[in-house]
């Protein structure tokens, strides 16, 4: 007889999955963790750190930096190359979680989801798979692990310069027979570390917490903490990821003083941080946007909304997500830029269920509709019944740090030519993207906090 049991996934920092059982091939035990001897591991493999413990100066002025440069540029080149359709991915994403920010603010992690989304159509087949792969724009799963492969390599990054670290993991129950082509398939392609042990204990959930906190630099307790497998769940898939990068050019912290924001809940005063950047000054209907490079990195973008816009409106604006993906391709004037931008430390978790449903992935959220065929045949009615994403973002006169997950659970049952002053003192958006184009952060700053 066939046993109904609780399927949680979680993705961009986090991806479970919990299942039921009726038989099959189990995870092999290649090693045991020794905080923990009753949970087995196994340790995905990762490329080294580049030039671990050098000087961040040292390192950008040395031989180590260019030979890492190029590969680091191709890599880069090859991730634009099967970037077609991410935008409308973009689009899309960011309208479901941005675009109500009316009242608030709100962040996400548009790659992070993009990733966990594709962990679950690993495991997923037929209809299911379909809805999540139209919602990732690609024909199959072929197209789907080559994207996936190319965008992993140049954003996965680990330098005295740049921190940009994904991680994947999967948690499994001992005794639950998975298929060993689907594991593998995530631990090959999505660098998945795996570990098996008994759900719901305490051991298992101080693990999972662990990890997941030491893949995002601790900036996510507030929501980890309650992060848990139940004694039902089969399978979890967690995904994260940990972003540090520093300006080109950094604020001066002697420049930084108190100004006004003029926030939705009212004027405020907070520290305002100051510099004088050469970059290119984006001009459209709706809005006007400046964007900060990032040491080997990609670049941060301000978007100020026009008259007769808010904030919430431009947050997926297709001009904004073309300017994050391809800014070369967007008219833009050089110009030196009389920046002010405040400093802030904002963080959200947001409901994903009704997300998915309107962007139309349905049936992995119906224990009648959904196919977890790849994953196991023993167990049935597998569907995801919870699903979040909590991400941070965190500026200040050194750089751009932020960290995200996502959950989802389921159960069975040029020349100066002008100058201008951009002074970021009231409701905006901002956009880090990566030099591929991905969108790692994305939000709707309407108060500072």
């Amino acid at each position: 007889m066939r046993m109904k049991k609780i399927v949680g996934i979680f993705l961009a920092a986090m991806t479970m999955l919990s299942a039921c059982k009726k038989g099959g091939t189990q995870l092999e035990n290649k090693s045991v963790t020794e905080s923990d001897k009753s949970i087995k591991s196994v340790e995905a493999v990762i490329p080294n750190p580049v030039s671990e413990g050098t000087d961040v100066n040292k390192f950008i002025n040395g031989d180590d930096h260019w030979k890492w440069w190029e590969d680091y540029i191709e890599k880069v080149h090859n991730s634009q190359t099967v970037q077609e359709g991410m935008g409308q991915y973009y689009e899309q994403i960011q309208k479901e979680l941005l675009s109500d920010a009316s009242d608030h603010n709100a962040v996400c992690s548009p790659l992070n989801i993009y990733i966990a989304l594709s962990m679950l159509a690993e495991v997923t087949d037929g209809n299911t798979r379909k809805q999540i792969l139209d919602v990732l724009n690609v024909k199959d799963m072929d197209v789907l692990n080559k994207r996936i492969e190319a965008i992993w390599d140049a954003n996965y990054v680990d330098t005295p310069a740049l921190k940009s670290m994904l991680a994947n993991s999967i948690w499994l129950k001992s005794g639950i027979g998975y298929n060993e082509d689907t594991l593998k398939r995530l631990s090959t392609e999505y660098h998945a570390s795996s570990y098996s042990g008994e759900m719901g204990s305490k051991s298992m959930n101080l693990k999972l917490q662990k990890w997941t906190d030491e893949h995002t630099g601790g900036l996510l307790k507030e929501y980890t903490k309650e992060l848990e497998l139940k004694p039902e769940s089969v399978l979890a898939l967690i995904s994260t990821v940990y972003y540090k990068a520093s300006w080109d050019k950094e604020f001066p912290k002697e420049q930084t003083n108190d100004g006004i924001f003029h926030g939705l809940s009212g004027d405020k005063s907070v520290p305002m941080m100051n510099n004088d950047v050469m970059t290119n000054l984006y001009q459209t209907e709706h809005f006007q946007a400046v964007g900060l490079s990032l040491v080997d990195s990609g670049a941060m973008y301000f978007f100020l909304p026009k008259e007769g816009y808010k904030a919430q409106d431009i947050a997926a604006d297709p001009q904004m997500i073309k300017i994050c993906m391809e800014p070369a391709s967007v008219e833009s004037n050089s110009a030196l830029v009389h920046l002010t931008v405040p400093k802030f430390n904002d963080s959200a978790k947001i409901n994903l269920l009704e997300c998915l449903k309107n962007i139309g992935i349905t049936d992995v959220l119906s224990d009648k509709q959904a196919d977890f065929t790849p994953l196991t045949k023993e167990v049935e009615n597998i569907y995801v019944s919870r699903a979040e994403h909590a991400t941070m973002v965190k500026i200040d006169e050194e750089g751009v740090t932020g960290a995200a997950y996502t959950a989802l659970m389921m159960e069975s049952a040029g020349i100066i030519q002008n100058q201008v002053d951009f002074i970021i003192d009231r409701p905006f958006v901002f956009a880090v993207a990566a030099p591929d184009g991905s969108i790692l952060f994305t939000g709707v700053i309407q108060n500072i906090e």
